[in-house]
């Protein structure tokens, strides 16, 4: 299940995937083996309703179709071949035309339409509006999402950033599992604007990047898992208790750039209180966390009110602070 929301008073578009919500979406968390990210256009045959007589080219395909694959397909050739993920959440982003229908609905909202009449972008050849095709200042792209929601929100925005290689995309996440193997999180941290970004001099992305934000409420066993062969992508924000919400750059922080990773024992910390980890993830813990340390509430400076955080934690920083302690 997927939302696509636009906000054209805060100029963004942000597309919001449905965490496990029943047995189907289980069955995608428990599929632990690792594939190459993006579609699989070995087993993608257009045999969905694109073999009819009208608009195919005598054969039986349809060639706009092909086209579209095609260029959707030559969208991840820039990924390395040693990227892997979990193919459980690979496919749910990806399964039957998951991508190609969200892109779609993306590039209709960015020009005036909606996702349930076309009718703006069927004016325009569909297989040849991809992102490159657009402005770039029309609106700021978010994916968001919360535990299995979470994590093909990763992946969506990695998708997008391939798409919209001169914007930056952000994806803005609450109790992600592990993703992807080590290549992965090495490539994702490669994408982010301060390493691949390129600036205008009054500070605007020309040159976009990729940026992940995940936050995680006190020990919630759900971003410790999978253990085995995956590895953390993005930066951490551990929603502490009785502090404030503490920013890990890359997760494994940067001694060159004096940033600190996660405190030592932060993967093994759940087990030793494992109902209170399992009861730290429901999505309701994390809306009623970030309700009571909405920031701002006792600033008298209008700006405080628009970050939960401001930087990321230093090496040698002790990570306390005065935080609200949520009930």
């Amino acid at each position: 299940q997927v939302l696509i929301v636009r906000s054209t008073l805060r100029n963004y578009i942000a597309v919001a995937y449905a965490g496990t919500d029943d047995w189907t979406t289980a069955l995608s968390d428990g599929d632990i083996l690792t594939t190459p990210f993006g579609p699989d256009f070995t087993t993608n045959s257009s045999d969905d309703g694109e073999t009819k007589q009208n608009g195919t080219n005598g054969s039986g395909i349809d060639p706009n179709r092909s086209n579209k694959d095609q260029k959707i397909k030559n969208l991840f050739e820039s990924v390395p071949d040693d990227v892997r993920v979990h193919r459980g959440f690979n496919n749910a982003v990806f399964q039957n035309d998951g991508f190609s229908t969200v892109l779609d609905c993306i590039i209709s909202t960015r020009i005036g339409g909606n996702c349930s009449n076309n009718s703006t972008i069927a004016k325009r050849d569909n297989s040849n509006i991809l992102a490159t095709d657009l402005p770039s200042e029309n609106y700021q792209l978010y994916t968001t999402g919360h535990s299995l929601g979470a994590a093909d929100s990763m992946l969506l925005g990695a998708a997008l950033h391939l798409a919209f290689p001169i914007e930056l995309i952000q994806s803005i996440n609450f109790g992600c599992p592990k993703v992807g193997n080590l290549e992965w999180g090495s490539w994702m941290n490669q994408l982010q604007t301060d390493r691949g970004g390129t600036y205008n001099q009054s500070g605007r992305v020309i040159s976009g990047g990729y940026e992940v934000f995940r936050f995680v409420n006190k020990i919630d066993l759900i971003p410790r898992l999978p253990e085995l062969l995956f590895q953390h992508a993005g930066h951490t924000l551990q929603m502490s208790v009785g502090g404030e919400i503490e920013a890990y750059y890359d997760h494994f922080g940067n001694e060159d750039l004096g940033y600190a990773g996660v405190p030592f024992g932060w993967g093994a910390a759940p087990y030793a209180l494992l109902p209170l980890a399992i009861a730290s993830h429901p999505c309701s813990h994390y809306v009623n966390y970030l309700e009571c340390y909405r920031p701002g509430q006792n600033s008298t400076v209008q700006n405080d009110s628009l970050f939960f955080v401001r930087e990321f934690e230093r090496v040698g920083d002790n990570g306390t602070g005065g935080g609200v302690d949520p009930p």
